[in-house]
Parts: structure tokens; C-alpha cells; sequence
């Protein structure tokens, strides 16, 4: 049982620093799609395939762990673990990092006065996931946990259940219910706005929440151990007719891609899981470090981000496609260094 869980942690800790590595690049590709006009369509295809999974992915495997980290370390402390980190995360991103970036970007033009204003318009107006940047995931994180913190019983997760993994069935069955659900959530979301309590984008929240859901019943039900090849093929074919649907690419007709969204994000958990576990179960010294590393590179990526957009790209005349996947690259690079860097640090390390 010890080599499973070890297998187990391998695979997945691949995934993090994997996911950190696309979150960066599809940044990159979402600041060039607004510079370039007539690349618009080809990157906007790639930020909606990137989009259509990657975060719910992050919030599965977070709280694939949870389970054990509440056993180990009981409610008080393990709540206590969560604020520090994730709400520690939050906090650096809010006093120093927008602070750095609006530095970045206005220059000379920069006052604190007008900073201070920016920061009082989005607290009044609720949309506090404007500054919270990319944190807004470690909040939203933060949240969930603390509210299953508050409602789950010790005794009931002390043995784990074994309840088979669901059928093929089922779990088509289970995203065809979430549909009417997301597109409840698509209405409040054009009321609410996109950054509503720093919760970016409440339209994806069913199945964000459904796929944290999701990564605590896998734990506690070893759902891992039963994905194979049929559930990898059956998630990739689920979440190409779905994505081809919802895009236009079958009837001509677009949707917005929270309506179907949970038959997406399901289905690419299900084919990245497989192979993942196929083809990457295993670690060395340098994929420890980029898991150990993803995190922070993931909190501090706009440090290199928009210093390249600002200096680097006006300077440049080359292909946009060679534009933005290099200061991608290099970002990538400089963030995973700088992640290595913090979380050797007495400070950070707490955090990260």
C-alpha cells in the first residue's frame, strides 16, 4: 500500500509543475491575443482548449490531499496550515505584487494615489478578484476548504470506503445534470461580475466545485488506482465532442463554455490522469524540485511576464507566434527559478 500511495504522488506532483507550465504560457498567449488583432481567432482556440479544464484540474488534485493532511495534522491545525499558505499566498499577491506590476506598466506615470484609488473603486465594487490576480485560485481554494473543514466528521474518513469508481454512464449522467446547473451560474455570473468576492468568474464554479468534490472522493475511495485505458479514451472522447459542440465546430453554432463546461473538465481529468499515471509515474531529482517549485512560480509568474510584455515585446519585430511563445518560455524559466529560489527560504518556505 506504501509503493501505491508513493506511485500515486508521483504522478500527480508531474501534473502540477505540468499544469504551472501551461497557466503560464496561456498568459502569455491571452496578453498577445489583444495585441494581435489577426491572431486573435488562433489564440483565442488556444486559451478556450486551456481553459476549458486546467483550473478544475488544479482544484481536483488539491484536494485530492486533503484528507490526509486533516488526519495528520487535526481541524485546528490543519485550518490554521490553510490560512497560512494559501492565505499567505493571497496576501503577498495584494500588498506586493500588484503594487510591483502597476510599477511595471504605468512608469513614470505611476502614483500611489491613483493605486490606492484603483485598489477602493474594485473593494466597493465587490470585484476583488481584479487584484487578486492568479490568487484568486489559492482563495477560492482557501474557502472550499474551510467550509468541508467545518462539515466533515473524523470518524467517517478515518477508513477509507472503497466504493467502485463510477460507470461510464454515471459519470455522463452526472455532467448532464451540471449543465442546467452552469448555466444558473452563467446568469449570476452577469450580475455579479467576473471578479465577485474575488471568486474570478462564478460561472465555472459548479464544476470547480464539483471537481473538488471529486478529488476528495477519489482519495478516499482509491479511484485512482481503477482509471485505465477505457476511462482515458472515454474522458478524451467526451471532452472533444463536448469542447467541437459548445465551439461551433459541429451544428456552426457557439456556446458559452461554462454551459458545458463539467463535460469537458471531466473528461480531460479522466485522459490526463491516465496517461499521466501511463507514461509519467515516476520522479528524480529535477521533478521534485519543479513540483516543489510550481506553486510560487505559479504566484510570481507576472513578475517576468509583464516586464517581457512591456520591454521585450515592443522592441521585437518577429512572428507573433515566435513573440509570445518566447517570453512564454522565458517567463516559464525565470518563474520555476525564482519559485526554487522562495521556497528555500526560511520566510517562503512556510508558504510554499
Amino acid at each position: 500500500m506504501k509503493n501505491n500511495i508513493h506511485s500515486r504522488l508521483d504522478y500527480l506532483d508531474n501534473i502540477k509543475w505540468f499544469l504551472a507550465i501551461i497557466v503560464i504560457m496561456h498568459h502569455s498567449f491571452d496578453y498577445f491575443r489583444g495585441v494581435y488583432p489577426k491572431y486573435s481567432q488562433e489564440f483565442g482556440r488556444i486559451l478556450c482548449f486551456n481553459q476549458s479544464y486546467f483550473m478544475d484540474l488544479f482544484f481536483f488534485i488539491s484536494a485530492f490531499f486533503i484528507i490526509p493532511s486533516f488526519l495528520k495534522k487535526g481541524k485546528s491545525a490543519f485550518n490554521k496550515d490553510k490560512m497560512i499558505r494559501l492565505g499567505g499566498a493571497v496576501l503577498i499577491y495584494v500588498v506586493t505584487m500588484d503594487l510591483i506590476l502597476s510599477k511595471i506598466i504605468w512608469g513614470s506615470k505611476f502614483t500611489l494615489a491613483s493605486f490606492i484609488s484603483w485598489y477602493y473603486e474594485h473593494i466597493i465594487n465587490l470585484q476583488w478578484g481584479d487584484f487578486m490576480g492568479v490568487t484568486w485560485f489559492c482563495w477560492t481554494l482557501l474557502i472550499f476548504t474551510l467550509v468541508w473543514s467545518q462539515f466533515v466528521k473524523t470518524k467517517n474518513i478515518e477508513e477509507k470506503s472503497n466504493k467502485p469508481l463510477p460507470s461510464l454512464l454515471k459519470i455522463f449522467i452526472f455532467c448532464s445534470i451540471m449543465t442546467p446547473i452552469n448555466l444558473i451560474a452563467l446568469k449570476i455570473n452577469g450580475v455579479s461580475g467576473d471578479g465577485f468576492l474575488g471568486f474570478h468568474l462564478i460561472k465555472y464554479f459548479p464544476t470547480y466545485i464539483a471537481a473538488f468534490v471529486l478529488g476528495i472522493q477519489a482519495y478516499q475511495n482509491n479511484w485512482l488506482d481503477e482509471i485505465d485505458f477505457k476511462y482515458g479514451i472515454f474522458g478524451l472522447v467526451m471532452f472533444t465532442f463536448f469542447y467541437c459542440f459548445e465551439n461551433g465546430f459541429i451544428t456552426g453554432r457557439g456556446f458559452d463554455d461554462s454551459i458545458f463546461r463539467t463535460f469537458c473538465a471531466i473528461g480531460m481529468i479522466l485522459f490526463q490522469l491516465y496517461i499521466f499515471k501511463t507514461f509519467f509515474n515516476h520522479s528524480n531529482k529535477v521533478t521534485k524540485v519543479l513540483a516543489r517549485a510550481s506553486f510560487p512560480a505559479y504566484v510570481f509568474q507576472f513578475i517576468f511576464l509583464v516586464a517581457l510584455f512591456k520591454f521585450l515585446q515592443p522592441v521585437v519585430s518577429w512572428n507573433p507566434w515566435i513573440i509570445t511563445l518566447v517570453i512564454g518560455v522565458i517567463s516559464i524559466v525565470g518563474s520555476f527559478i525564482l519559485g526554487i529560489i522562495l521556497y528555500r527560504l526560511p520566510f517562503f518556505r512556510r508558504i510554499f
